[in-house]
Parts: C-alpha cells; sequence; structure tokens
C-alpha cells in the first residue's frame, strides 16, 4: 500500500502548498508595499494640488483687484460724463425757457426745479436700496437656529 509513487505524489502536493503559501505570502507583501507607493504618490498629488490651488487663488486676487480699481476709475468717468449731461440738459432747458420767456428768473428756477426733482428722485432711491442692505434674515435664522 505505501507505493512509491503515491507518495511521491504527496510530497509534490504539500511543496506545492508551501509554494502557494509563500507566493500568497509575497503577494500581499506586493500589495501593501504598492498601497504605500499610491498613497504616498496620492499625498504629494494633493500637496501639488494644494499648492497650485494657492498660487491660482492669489493670481485671481490680484487680477480681481487690477479689475475693481478700473472699474472704479470708468464708474467715475462715467459719472462725471452723467454730471455733464445732466448739466447740458439743464442748460438747454434754461434757455428754451429763456428764449420762450425771456425771463433769466424763470429758467433759473425750471432748472433749479429740476435739480430738485432729480436730488429727490435719486434721494428716495437710495434710501430704498439702502434699507435692502445687511443679513436682516440671515441674522433671524441664525437667532432661531442658536436660540437667541
Amino acid at each position: 500500500m505505501n507505493n512509491p509513487q503515491t507518495s511521491a505524489a504527496k510530497d509534490g502536493e504539500a511543496q506545492n502548498q508551501t509554494t502557494e503559501q509563500q507566493s500568497q505570502k509575497d503577494d500581499w507583501q506586493d500589495h501593501i508595499a504598492k498601497l504605500l507607493e499610491y498613497s504616498k504618490q496620492l499625498k504629494d498629488d494633493y500637496q501639488t494640488q494644494g499648492k497650485i490651488t494657492h498660487q491660482l487663488a492669489k493670481a485671481e486676487w490680484r487680477l480681481s483687484l487690477r479689475s475693481l480699481a478700473l472699474i472704479t476709475i470708468f464708474l467715475g468717468c462715467f459719472a462725471s460724463g452723467l454730471v455733464l449731461l445732466w448739466a447740458g440738459v439743464l442748460g438747454a432747458i434754461g434757455y428754451g425757457v429763456y428764449d420762450l420767456f425771456g425771463s433769466v428768473w424763470l429758467s433759473i428756477a425750471t432748472a433749479a426745479l429740476l435739480q430738485v426733482a432729480c436730488l429727490a428722485w435719486l434721494w428716495k432711491n437710495t434710501v430704498y436700496l439702502s434699507n435692502k442692505i445687511g443679513f436682516s434674515k440671515t441674522l433671524k435664522s441664525l437667532k432661531q437656529l442658536f436660540n437667541l
């Protein structure tokens, strides 16, 4: 019953199992090494991405400040143009009233009345818009959230 061929086959199977177990251990070690390498690469990539994002934010901030300065200059020029246009309209209306009625005082009164009407309209809209400024609904929501 103890056949040399059977014994050799059993020894071969045992040796194959030992080789497989060793191979599986090596595979796990390789997988862990690769995972460590990938995690290091991922960390480096995140750091690089963070640096790039920081540089991008700085560049956008500088461009935004430059654009804001230019917008301020352009708005000043636009406002100056509007003032000159309004002065021209008032002058034309004043001249028209003077030409029509021949009264300097009536033309001055008409121009002054138009100027006061324009200022009243501007004031009304400024008050309306200033009431819209703020975070009243946000503050109310936060008070409810924190029960203040």
